[in-house]
């Protein structure tokens, strides 16, 4: 049976260009990290979008009533104009902290309202190549109040820019159950997002930051046959990966999870778009593109966006490299990965 489509986004795919604007204050921050030549890279790949995580809480502060530094709109400012050049989408990703024992605060919109209000006046007049993401994975945080700063925000930017396509999340790290409940913002330029590392047991194996050096083996699509044993004298952690993993890894799991986006897509009358999705590279190489392939494949049927995480980082898309090593482009590219992404793997 043929699947349901969603509505189109205004693009189709791309990576998220991490740890640049990210984790550290605008004095801190590396302004030719990256430059216009990786957003070319990224074109002569195939991307048509680029999102940009950007870590507002550590770049702005109360005490200037949360001004964006002049450091940081240059570098947008340069984005911009190298997006417009290249007819590539930007996401302006208000990006957060998004460690285990974080939560999001209740009265985030302090500095929600007066980062969009800069940004939306800004750009207002821009290329439609911008596009904004009012907030990353809001956690921690119950839903009905989320739902409630996340509305405000949408109206204080829609007053202001009523042009811009607009990327809105749910509560519980951008959660399918949290998406289903945010607000109809019965908007022609709305996307709904959602992020996608399932099953976590298998994208995350060998992480340590999960507690999960000692899960690795792991096969996808579950296979009995296949199974590590766990391993000896077992924490609570790896208990739960291995009880779980039998219904979590089966693919008809996956399949349903998109299907319930594209019939959501429907019944909002707005695009869908997967902002987040990845394997980390402790996983081994035929396994990691084994499910790339199937779940970018899945995504591309449905007509899903995605932007996969990350470009340069542990998640990324070129062949992991000794620690420090920055890869290069081309000769570093993990081109097995970029055609299981649905990308150009024979860019020179």
């Amino acid at each position: 049976m043929e699947c349901m489509k969603t509505l189109p986004a205004p693009f189709e795919k791309g990576v998220n260009f991490t740890n640049w604007l990210e984790y550290r204050s605008a004095e801190q921050i590396n302004a030719d990290m990256f430059g216009r030549q990786d957003f070319v890279h990224a074109r002569k790949m195939g991307c048509d979008v680029i999102r940009l995580p950007i870590h507002f809480e550590k770049i702005c502060h109360v005490e200037d009533g949360y001004l964006i530094p002049q450091k940081i709109l240059n570098i947008l400012d340069n984005v911009a104009a190298w997006c417009e050049e290249m007819q590539l989408y930007v996401i302006w990703d208000f990006h957060n902290d998004c460690s285990a024992d974080s939560a999001t605060p209740a009265d985030v919109d302090k500095i929600l309202i007066p980062v969009w209000k800069q940004l939306a006046t800004r750009y207002r007049d821009h290329s439609q190549y911008i596009v904004y993401e009012i907030m990353n994975e809001p956690h921690a945080i119950p839903i009905p109040l989320w739902n409630e700063i996340i509305e405000r925000v949408f109206r204080v930017i829609r007053e202001i820019d009523r042009t811009h396509w607009i990327i809105v999340g749910g509560a519980d790290w951008n959660s399918t159950e949290a998406m289903k409940t945010l607000p109809d913002f019965k908007d022609d330029r709305v996307i709904y997002n959602f992020h996608y590392y399932d099953p976590h047991t298998f994208t995350h194996q060998g992480a340590s930051w999960c507690h999960m050096q000692r899960v690795i083996g792991l096969p996808f699509p579950y296979d009995a046959e296949k199974m590590p044993p766990m391993p000896e004298n077992p924490t609570e952690v790896e208990k739960r990966c291995f009880e779980n993993y039998p219904v979590n890894g089966q693919l008809s799991a996956v399949i349903d999870c998109f299907d319930q986006y594209a019939k959501f897509s429907r019944e909002r009358n707005a695009p869908v778009f997967c902002g987040e999705f990845g394997c980390f590279m402790t996983v081994p190489q035929e396994q990691r593109v084994n499910w790339y392939r199937i779940v970018a494949g899945l995504l591309a049927q449905r007509g899903i966006a995605r932007t996969s995480w990350d470009y340069y980082g542990g998640f990324g898309v070129f062949r992991r490299m000794p620690w420090g090593v920055r890869p290069q482009f081309p000769q570093d590219l993990n081109r097995e990965l970029l055609a299981a992404m649905g990308l150009n793997a024979d860019v020179e």
